[in-house]
């Protein structure tokens, strides 16, 4: 086996050709001198045939000590191990949902007094509130949006059809019909694929991922919620089998972020309000409420809209976040049924349903108005004198 000798460089320096060359062996003469260990001077004879120099480790090399380096050529190793920037892992970052409790952590709790706690637990309530509000006002701005645009086309279709059933020509009115599909949904594809892709489909599994920790690009942007929303209604007029719940939840969550950083990355401006909530645990609770307040809208239901963010969504739950998931659930389900009574000609009237329709019903029996409201508040504060009551 060929006698190998190893030479290893713990500086950063370059060797000297007269320290590269194979000239480790000894020679047995007593006047040869040999570096130090350093490399500074003379030292003592080695019985091994290498050397090692003290200081930073720079590379590792195997040379032959055979005459031919035919034989047994020498071996070379990558200085560094390549970085691979292609991974996509790198694309969705990780979000930190867990508080360091570290020296300065503790330090900013102490700091804070009551008042201050008490500011900050009345600032998420009003935000919870504005979720509720502005999602309720998405959910009717599509409602509203769809019945206009879908009227306009069933008209135009109509008036076709009549047109052409005595000349015979109902084929024409067939092309007309697939010829405004198709473009209704032709525009929204391409919006979707060409100014956002995150916005396709549904958004349920991007704000599942997002409460559970993944950082999706663009997920909650402004710009997103604009091609979402808009993707939506042209989809619907154009006669796609596709619903409004799973494009609520992702509107609600976007609406969430918005507003609990009181910033838009989109829009490019800072508005220098809620700055205490910038940060992914605040960020992430508030997006639950969101999807609630989503599900909310799209059903008319409330309860249902918690009971999606507890089962399906979030990864953190306590009891101060029910209760405000709920508060936004119940504020957008009375905006969606407010907003819909004026704009059907019935302000006082809140049986709108929600922006799913399971069918039309008598509405004379079944209808409540807004002078109810006041007892079921009275009922639930006797639930709640119970409760308390209770040991």
């Amino acid at each position: 086996m060929a006698n190998v000798s190893k030479k290893v460089s713990w500086s950063g320096r370059d060797r000297d050709d007269e320290e590269t060359a194979p000239l480790l062996r000894r020679t047995g003469q007593p006047d040869e001198e040999t570096p130090l260990l350093n490399g500074a001077g003379p030292a003592a004879r080695q019985s091994h045939s290498a050397f090692f120099r003290i200081g930073q480790m720079n590379n590792v090399e195997l040379d032959d000590e055979l005459l031919d380096a035919e034989v047994d050529p020498p071996h070379t190793f990558p200085k560094e191990i390549p970085h691979n920037e292609k991974l996509l892992s790198l694309k969705y970052e990780s979000l930190d949902y867990d508080n360091s409790e570290n020296q300065l952590f503790l330090e900013e709790e102490r700091r804070i007094n009551h008042t201050a706690f008490r500011t900050v637990e009345i600032k998420r309530w009003v935000i919870c509130a504005l979720i509720g509000i502005l999602t309720g006002l998405v959910a009717c701005f599509i409602d509203i949006v769809v019945e206009n645009l879908a009227g306009l086309k069933y008209k135009l279709i109509k008036d076709n059809i009549d047109k052409f059933t005595e000349k015979g020509g109902l084929s024409f009115s067939l092309l007309l019909w697939a010829t405004l599909n198709s473009a209704f949904v032709l525009v929204g594809s391409v919006i979707v694929a060409f100014i956002e892709p995150v916005a396709a489909g549904s958004g349920i599994p991007q704000i599942k991922c997002f409460l559970n920790g993944v950082k999706i690009p663009h997920v909650v942007r402004l710009k997103t919620l604009v091609i979402k929303v808009s993707g939506v209604i042209l989809s619907v007029v154009g006669g796609l089998a596709v619903g409004k719940e799973g494009p609520m939840i992702h509107s609600g969550s976007v609406i969430a972020a918005g507003i609990s950083q009181g910033r838009s990355t989109s829009l490019k401006r800072d508005f220098k309000i809620f700055e205490y909530f910038r940060r992914d645990t605040e960020k992430r609770d508030f997006v639950s409420a969101g999807a609630a307040a989503g599900v909310s809208a799209a059903f008319g239901a409330p309860v249902g809209g918690v009971l999606f963010s507890l089962e399906e969504g979030a990864s953190f739950w306590n009891q101060f976040l029910t209760w405000r998931i709920f508060f936004a659930s119940m504020i957008s389900t009375f905006t969606l049924n407010f907003v819909l009574s004026i704009y059907h000609g019935n302000m006082w009237d809140l049986s709108s349903p929600g922006l799913i329709n399971f069918g039309r019903f008598d509405s004379e029996k079944m209808a409540y108005t807004i002078h109810e409201i006041p007892v079921f508040i009275a009922m639930g504060v006797v639930v709640f004198l119970e409760l308390c009551s209770m040991p």
